[in-house]
């Protein structure tokens, strides 16, 4: 493999004579199979060879590969053959790839990881309960065991002992340092730990009506969603053939149509699309697993982005990143991301950053022809239909041909 990539015979010969030599074809196939560009893996490639040269120098092996100490040795690097410079960002970062890759291998051992502070039982019972009771993702589980883990603290005792004006001051102390969004996070996870502690006999029942309700009302608000001129905009800034604007086309697409959830998208695998039937398996919130009719223009978006996907040996995600690593999105996060970036080239103001205005763009849309509020929420997965009002209650646009004028203005 590494004939791909060095046609000095020379060159072939020192990389494969080196202590790192008899892995670097295998880390060659891995580069490739990443997607990284020529040029950016013979650096790779370099670096790892070089590694291996230092510690054999330090007396260490592969097996403990010390990056900080490496680190250090490019500092004051002489060697003769590291090329490609000493203390470049190529140099750290292909070593660290390396290490990863042999790591992989069963080789190295793993970076030890500083000792993280214990966690009170009662989180890590509660984390579990979370996960198999109530199908939460693990940010979610995060998330909540943050916010509980800090009311432990706080308040230290069993919570068997706990009052109501203790939770409710740690709350309003929490609060004051925090903004509206990070203040609704706290009320639901504090509310959910407390309803827990209560089934489990570890505190007090009905303490979580001591965490007070945040003084907003979802109703108050008109929906935020792209307009149908900016939806047209946005779709026609991923024109073109290059890999990129196609996986962005299938991705905006079942935004915009099916009114997907960005974590949703971020989750797909290849099994989920069901060719023969038209249909797409979507798995969301609480493990809630539906299947939803695949458009026509968002099938034919799918396919034309899987012509030219990159091939993975390790999973079947359907959107994968275009820039090397070529590795599926980790959240939902990156496809907001790739989602703002789209609008930003689109030249679109959103009215809310992020993928969820197209969730809310998909149940306007569907509003405007004539759909039940009802049917909207079974193809957006809700569970109560004052969730679907929040998301569309209103075409404006048809509110404004009844609307009468006002007297003075005749």
């Amino acid at each position: 493999m590494l004939e791909t990539y060095f046609s000095a015979a020379k060159m072939l010969g020192h990389l494969r004579s080196g202590p790192s030599g008899p892995y670097l074809d295998g880390f060659a196939a891995a580069l490739e199979q990443q997607g990284y560009g020529p040029e950016t893996a013979v650096r790779y490639l370099r670096a790892a060879a070089h590694v291996g040269h230092v510690m054999a120098e330090q007396g260490a092996g592969l097996t403990d590969v010390d990056l900080s100490a490496f680190g250090e040795h490019l500092r004051t690097c002489r060697c003769p053959r590291a090329k490609g410079g000493r203390r470049n960002h190529h140099t750290i970062y292909g070593a660290r790839l390396f290490r990863r890759h042999l790591v992989e291998l069963g080789l190295c051992r793993s970076a030890a990881v500083g000792a993280a502070p214990a966690e009170p039982q009662l989180v890590a019972d509660f984390k579990t309960w979370l996960r198999k009771h109530r199908g939460a993702s693990d940010a979610t589980v995060r998330l909540y065991a943050r916010d509980a883990a800090g009311l432990m603290m706080e308040l230290r005792s069993d919570p068997a002992g706990w009052r109501p004006n203790d939770v409710r001051s740690y709350f309003l102390e929490r609060a004051s340092n925090s903004g509206s969004g990070t203040i609704e996070k706290i009320t639901t996870s504090l509310r959910a730990f407390l309803r827990y502690l209560a089934i489990a006999g570890r505190c007090q029942a009905g303490l979580d009506g001591a965490v007070p309700a945040y003084a907003h009302w979802q109703l108050a608000d008109m929906p935020r969603y792209l307009s149908t001129e900016q939806v047209d905009r946005l779709i026609a800034a991923c024109d073109g053939d290059a890999g990129a604007r196609r996986r962005d086309r299938a991705i905006v697409l079942l935004l915009v149509r099916l009114g997907l959830r960005a974590g949703d998208v971020a989750q797909l695998r290849l099994t989920d699309i069901e060719w023969q039937t038209g249909s797409l398996r979507v798995c969301g919130k609480s493990r809630y697993e539906v299947r939803l009719p695949l458009p026509q223009d968002v099938g034919d978006a799918m396919a034309a982005y899987l012509e030219c996907r990159p091939s993975t040996r390790r999973n079947d995600v359907l959107f994968l990143r275009t820039i090397a690593p070529c590795r599926p999105f980790r959240r939902g996060d990156g496809i907001s991301s790739v989602v703002k970036r789209i609008m930003k080239r689109a030249d679109i103001v959103p009215p809310v950053k992020g993928a969820h205005a197209l969730r809310h763009t998909a149940a306007t849309e569907m509003l405007r022809h004539g759909v039940p509020l009802d049917k909207i929420g079974l193809v957006l997965r809700h569970r109560g239909i004052d969730t679907t009002a929040y998301c569309a209650k209103a075409d404006v646009a048809l509110l404004k041909q009844v609307a009468q004028p006002w007297p003075e203005a005749l």
